[in-house]
């Protein structure tokens, strides 16, 4: 098993004082920030998948090793890992990433509802607010029985749905019953994309695994995550409001999630770490490829964090936190 230890703080070391001026007026914990959101983030993994790597579950090694560098662990499927069903029960305390007094979330483009309803089981759902760009009909049809399941579980739980909310588009086509439930403690999308064919039709690009892989696909990509970043950070809540998106960081060409905050000058985001992504927190969800109901693997996957707090730390992956230990 790789070896895993504590930080001192999200930046690897004591940290500074929080409101110790420079001569240009600004803190150094903010200094701080801005140099570290141009570098790369600090690599953070779940405490939950470590220990229960450690007890032998097979999903978990794979996941942790794959943090580690170690690419030759066996692998096995998310319903081979005890936590699958011990975690996500009628109202926890905790699911992931996410904790029921920071309990504030909109999720977007969440394809089939799953991840929404995993933290809708835990954290009820009266604070939770779940879009997709597809309309109801499409999801229908594209996912069937089961979606409308899923979607009737989220309104019987409180959790406000909206269909054909456009994630790069926020400020024109978020309702306003959502916007409602805000100032959000986190907005989150997982694996973002935009995928389209030669001849534009996303469908079917989907379908063949086309996603990204040309360069103009990859910078349509990047604009993508630039615009919803700009969008999102109007909704968080001030002073440690957090943006994270999930992204597979082994496919062809690297989108620079990381540096999407500092793409966008006005959002006073920083980049304050990633977490290896860990599917079997989150019991149920089921990741999907962009209008199909085909899933795709996700133990190269990390969520990126972004923070606007004023000292650039985020409380997800403060220094005190208990659920996560920092990698590298």
């Amino acid at each position: 098993m790789p070896s895993f230890t504590r930080r001192g703080s999200a930046w690897g070391g004591p940290g500074p004082a929080r409101d110790a001026a420079n001569d240009d007026g600004t803190t150094r914990s903010r200094k701080r920030a801005a140099i570290a959101s141009t570098s790369a983030p600090p690599l953070f993994v779940g405490v939950d998948a470590v220990t229960c790597a450690r007890n032998g579950c097979v999903p978990c090694r794979r996941i942790v090793f794959a943090c580690a560098g170690e690419t030759t662990a066996a692998n096995a499927r998310p319903e081979a890992c005890p936590r699958w069903n011990a975690t996500g029960v009628e109202g926890g305390k905790r699911v992931g990433l996410y904790a029921r007094r920071r309990g504030r979330v909109l999720t977007v483009g969440d394809g089939d509802f799953t991840f929404s309803a995993a933290l809708a089981r835990t954290l009820g759902g009266k604070t939770i607010a779940a879009t997709s760009y597809e309309s109801e009909a499409s999801l229908m049809e594209i996912y069937g029985k089961t979606c409308l399941e899923t979607l009737r579980g989220l309104k019987e739980r409180g959790v406000e749905v909206a269909h054909g909310v456009d994630a790069s588009e926020l400020a024109k086509t978020l309702p306003e019953r959502c916007r409602k439930l805000g100032p959000f403690d986190a907005v989150v999308w997982n694996f973002p994309c935009v995928a389209r064919d030669a001849d534009g039709t996303a469908q079917e690009a989907a379908l063949h695994g086309v996603d990204a892989r040309s360069a103009e696909e990859l910078e349509a990509n990047r604009a993508l995550v630039e615009r919803f970043v700009a969008g999102a950070a109007e909704l968080l809540a001030e002073d440690g409001g957090e943006i994270h998106i999930t992204h597979k960081v082994g496919m062809q060409g690297d989108w620079n999630i990381e540096k999407a905050a500092a793409s966008v000058g006005a959002s006073g985001l920083v980049c304050a770490g990633a977490v290896v992504f860990d599917r079997m927190a989150y019991p149920g969800y089921r990741p999907r490829k962009a209008l199909v109901a085909k899933s795709f693997p996700v133990t190269d996957a990390r969520t990126f964090v972004f923070t606007n707090s004023t000292n650039g730390e985020s409380v997800t992956l403060q220094r005190k936190s208990k659920h996560v230990i920092k990698v590298c």
